[in-house]
């Protein structure tokens, strides 16, 4: 028996219709359905994409700039801002002196400070109560999201917020504005952005104590300056950049005048204050670009990038005279201070035929500790040269 003719033939024709109409109605519910599930695939991917990225991030600027420059590019937003929690100033130490994107990454000393935004949005019922530790991301149009995300006087009409934590603890927070209203709507799955902000999160933790352990390896505890091993790679990069770019580069020995006098007198205490105040007083004359280390008790050394030999002598004299200047209290308050030797060398790229780096490093190396020496003969507290081409056969 054929049932098929049987059921068709017992509908009627209103029936009919409303069975085809229901049908079509049930297609496009799954055309829809399975576009969403087609976007939510994507956005997916795009969130696993940046993720990779995040995490080649080989250093803590790489890292900064993905979350800032690539995350913008990547999910086409309008404006982003990052916050972090710094209380040691490491973070800001890791990126150096001149702090990058001012009106977009902010660092906060005391964790009362960091968490005091949310605290004052979950008094006004507008963020969800909770310890900071456990915040997840937020999605509004609200204004105060938008003022916490730094985002105010600009055309953004929705934010999302999503609060770093590790260990239970917020460590900063990631801003993300949008132009568009429903953009980041309260109502949308934050799956995705909770995944990320964790991601994130990890990702700042493991990138700043690896490159802080590797900081530590590379500089002089006391003094905070490099020391001899960071300083002998910095020699070896600089000399293959002068070679590749045709530029001078020169090099400076200072060596403190009867500094085992200084503790054998007044104490290791004070001589250690002695050093410190030294290193910094040195660093003061130097140019971004320079290199300061201390590669022994009281020897310092500097290297010149794209320097002279008649401005290494400048730079070497200003030196001198600011470290006759130094005044270091000893334990009792009594008034020591110093004075120093330095010895300068220079080198071009075609001084002497077929150099590799090696003999570069160590010629010039050399050349600066015999002007030093020069120094140190000629009476202390001065400044000598002494010329490259001299030591080529050494």
């Amino acid at each position: 028996m054929n049932l098929k003719p049987i059921i068709t033939n017992s509908l009627s024709s209103q029936d009919r219709h409303d069975l085809h109409h229901e049908n079509q109605h049930l297609k496009t519910q799954l055309r829809a359905l399975l576009d969403s599930v087609g976007t939510y695939r994507g956005t997916q991917r795009r969130f696993e994409n940046f993720e990779l990225k995040l995490l080649e991030c080989q250093n803590f600027k790489k890292l900064i700039e993905c979350l800032i420059e690539t995350i913008s590019v990547d999910f086409k937003l309008e404006k982003v801002s990052l916050t972090l929690f710094d209380p040691n100033g490491i973070s800001r130490e890791m990126l150096g002196t001149v702090l990058p994107y001012p009106k977009q990454l902010d660092f906060v000393d005391h964790y009362q400070e960091l968490c005091a935004p949310f605290r004052e949005l979950q008094a006004s019922g507008i963020w969800p109560g909770g310890t900071s530790g456990a915040m997840r991301p937020q999605l509004g149009s609200q204004k105060e999201y938008i003022k916490l995300a730094g985002f105010s006087g600009y055309p953004i009409r929705s934010v999302a917020i999503l609060p770093l934590i590790r260990e239970n603890l917020l460590i900063g927070y990631l801003c993300l504005g949008s132009d568009k209203k429903d953009r980041f709507d309260p109502e949308l799955a934050i799956e995705l952005l909770c995944h990320l902000s964790a991601v994130i999160a990890v990702c700042l933790e493991n990138t700043l104590s690896r490159e802080q352990l590797h900081q530590l390896s590379q500089i002089d505890m006391l003094t905070r300056v490099k020391n001899r091993r960071a300083f002998d790679k910095a020699l070896r990069r600089e000399i293959a950049r002068s070679d590749r770019d045709n530029l001078p580069l020169s090099c400076l020995f200072a060596d403190l005048d009867y500094f085992k006098i200084i503790n054998d007198t007044y104490g290791h205490p004070t001589g250690d204050r002695t050093l410190k105040a030294v290193a910094t007083s040195i660093q003061e004359q130097l140019r971004e670009t320079d290199i300061l280390a201390r590669i022994g008790g009281e020897e310092f050394t500097v290297l010149l990038p794209n320097t002279e030999a008649d401005k290494a002598r400048d730079i070497a004299e200003r030196i001198r005279l600011n470290i006759e200047k130094i005044e270091i209290p000893d334990d009792q308050g009594k008034i020591v201070r110093l004075t120093t030797s330095i010895g300068y060398a220079s080198w071009h790229p075609g001084i002497i035929d077929n150099e590799s780096i090696d003999d570069v490093h160590r010629r010039l190396m050399a050349t600066a500790d015999k002007a030093v020496y020069k120094a140190k003969q000629s009476g202390r507290n001065r400044v000598r040269g002494e010329q490259y081409s001299q030591l080529k056969d050494s």
